[in-house]
């Protein structure tokens, strides 16, 4: 028994993530936090490559300063460059224990952004395809295995990855937003789909006011007062989806019938999967607190 349990510890690589904020005086060169420098550093190659979600890798070299200060250098400049990078924005970073870190960009807003509007012409190295493992949330605080939802997964093979040329691939998609709740982001990153989707976590002002906010969900769903439909099971709630001042979304008329009849509470995730466009039907997944 003991043996066993052993042998899936070693079997399950536990991996972490940490981010960092964009200052202007980190365009340039920027430096990982101390305390992943002090557990991960002497395996680091270098360079190390960045992922972002279109699926390009990065090369980036990193220096060492004093004992524990590792700085990316040569090759950041690039990718803050390509992504626009500017003061505001955030970076999380997955490192993958293969001296490949996935990263997400967050804007200044907390959305994630559109990965399509940028060029990606400084693409380095090759893709591989590998197993996604247990992964760790911020703080390099290790994720545990639990029952959340059915949806979530140790292991799950990655999918296709975007080359350049290419353009009938289904890729899995991430997060249209980046929820600020610790279980929301385990939710979102762990959850597999190939349609857009938003992560929500559910507060207790969710219960009780008529209308919640939501993401932009540009290059989706024009951007004006729409119907859509909130389907659970075999059941759909028609819900009305209105525009914002500052480019966000909001769910408003039906929103409290469906809040009740699906017994939500507060503190429960809901995954809202685009799964029809043209009718503009959100597949809900919900995850019980």
């Amino acid at each position: 028994m003991s043996s066993h349990h052993h042998q899936c510890q070693n079997n399950i690589m536990l991996h972490f993530r940490f981010f960092k904020a964009i200052l202007k005086t980190n365009l340039q060169r920027i430096k990982i936090p101390n305390k992943f420098s002090r557990r991960h550093g002497s395996a680091l190659s270098n360079p190390v490559f960045l992922k972002p979600p279109d699926g390009t890798l990065w090369k980036v070299y990193w220096t060492k300063k004093n004992s524990d200060e590792v700085w990316f250098v040569k090759g950041w400049k690039e990718f803050t460059k390509n992504y626009s990078l500017n003061e505001g924005h955030l970076v999380v970073f997955k490192y993958e224990e293969t001296s490949q870190f996935d990263v997400i960009i967050l804007e200044i807003n907390d959305l994630e952004i559109d990965y399509s509007k940028y060029e990606t012409v400084n693409r380095k190295g090759k893709c591989d395809q590998r197993d996604e493992k247990t992964v760790g949330i911020l703080k390099e605080i290790p994720v545990k295995n639990n029952d959340a939802g059915k949806r979530l997964t140790l292991f799950s093979p990655q999918p296709h990855m975007k080359v350049r040329g290419e353009s009938s691939i289904r890729r899995r998609t991430s997060s249209l937003n980046w929820p600020k709740e610790l279980k929301a982001q385990e939710i979102a990153q762990k959850f597999i789909s190939y349609n857009p989707f938003f992560t929500l976590f559910i507060k207790p002002s969710y219960l009780t006011e008529y209308q919640v906010n939501v993401p932009t969900l540009k290059g989706y769903i024009e951007d004006k007062v729409k119907d859509v439909a909130l389907k659970v099971g075999e059941r759909q709630w028609q819900v009305k989806l209105l525009p914002c001042r500052n480019s966000a979304r909001r769910l408003s008329g039906g929103w409290s019938l469906f809040v009740h009849e699906n017994g939500l509470q507060a503190e429960d995730v809901c995954v809202f999967e685009l799964i029809n466009m043209e009718d503009s039907v959100f597949k809900v997944h919900v995850f019980k607190r």
